[in-house]
């Protein structure tokens, strides 16, 4: 393992938030999750491929290494039954951590969902082999912590894993590329570019759409609507405003905030977002989109975005190599 003391990282910043943090020494951090003692962990994409742990200010690679990563290279992954500091991992995109101590990795280019145990260090595959995606970009937990929920951008598809079972269940999506219609059977209408999801309340999902730079919702009742730029145009616009007439351009992350909001990694307009699904509403929480920057204030091609337990924002502002922390503000 490769230590690095955070103090040798830490750097304090003022802003608009009240001194916002920034913590480097890694190489395009992806996604970032939080265990309920808020010991962080995350991913680096196709040029760190490491599996990371932040606790007690200290910074631990626990998984991979800077193997040689890409689209291109394909499926790479071993490692599988051995520690995971053995595990070779191409393009991870996402992350989500289990109760039980079993962390769950979208590892795109190894078109596979990989899983370290935190009990004992070990990595293997979700479903030995038996699973196929196309490639899986981002991972959420069910509430009740039993499914996986997956947004597989080559399949034009969000499925849904039982954990117990392995038994998978497609929750939008027909396999096509194209704009839903909105009210529309989400099992029955395409999808374009479904980058990002998570479950809401009630059994619903959200879901990001990379190229028709939107945020969609499926009910419990399982139909799509689109909840921001029904435009499906890019572009940067509508802050405090209603959803529909705001635009994004290529969203990559969604999570909830403490209050069950959306907070929108708005990758292309280097900024974070919030939907107020009660109030139907976009709100800017930080960045300065269109552009992007290594200013206190900026940041360049974010992608996860979650909040820690004690109310902090935390952003892996993936292209700037370093991970944004932000005091909670609520527009």
């Amino acid at each position: 393992m490769f230590k690095s003391q955070i103090s040798s990282f830490l750097l304090l910043f003022t802003s608009a938030f009240a001194q916002p943090h920034a913590i480097e020494g890694l190489t395009e951090p992806f996604s970032i999750v939080f265990d309920k003692d808020n010991t962080l962990y995350g991913v680096e994409y196709e040029n760190g491929n490491r599996v990371f742990r932040l606790k007690d200010d200290q910074l631990t690679f626990i998984a991979g290494s800077k193997s040689p990563g890409g689209k291109k290279l394909g499926d790479v992954a071993a490692g599988d039954g051995g520690p995971a500091t053995k595990g070779r991992f191409n393009g991870m995109h996402d992350l989500t951590l289990h109760p039980d101590g079993r962390l769950f990795i979208a590892d795109t280019f190894n078109r596979r969902i990989r899983v370290i145990d935190l009990n004992t260090g070990k990595l293997s595959t979700l479903g030995d082999g038996k699973l196929t995606f196309k490639e899986p970009y981002t991972v959420d937990l069910s509430p009740d912590h039993q499914n996986l929920l997956v947004a597989d951008l080559q399949q034009f598809k969000i499925l849904e894993i039982n954990l117990p079972s392995l038994k998978v269940t497609t929750r939008a999506g027909n396999g096509k590329k194209g704009i839903p219609k909105d009210g529309s059977p989400a099992l029955k209408s395409p999808l374009i570019g479904p980058r990002a999801a998570i479950y809401g309340p009630d059994d619903c999902i959200y879901l990001a759409s990379r190229e028709g730079h939107a945020l969609r919702h499926v009910d419990k009742s399982g139909k799509i609507h689109t909840l921001i730029n029904t435009s499906g145009k890019k572009g940067f616009s509508g802050d405090d405003g209603p959803g529909n007439a705001a635009r994004l351009n290529g969203p990559k992350h969604l999570a909830l905030d403490p209050s069950g909001n959306i907070v929108i990694s708005d990758d292309n307009n280097h900024a974070i977002r919030l939907y107020k699904p009660t109030e139907k509403t976009i709100h800017l929480l930080t960045g300065t989109p269109p552009r992007s920057g290594k200013e206190p204030n900026k940041l360049n091609r974010p992608h996860g975005a979650r909040y820690d337990q004690k109310g902090n924002l935390w952003i892996a502002d993936s292209f700037n190599h370093r991970l944004i922390i932000l005091p909670t503000t609520q527009p």
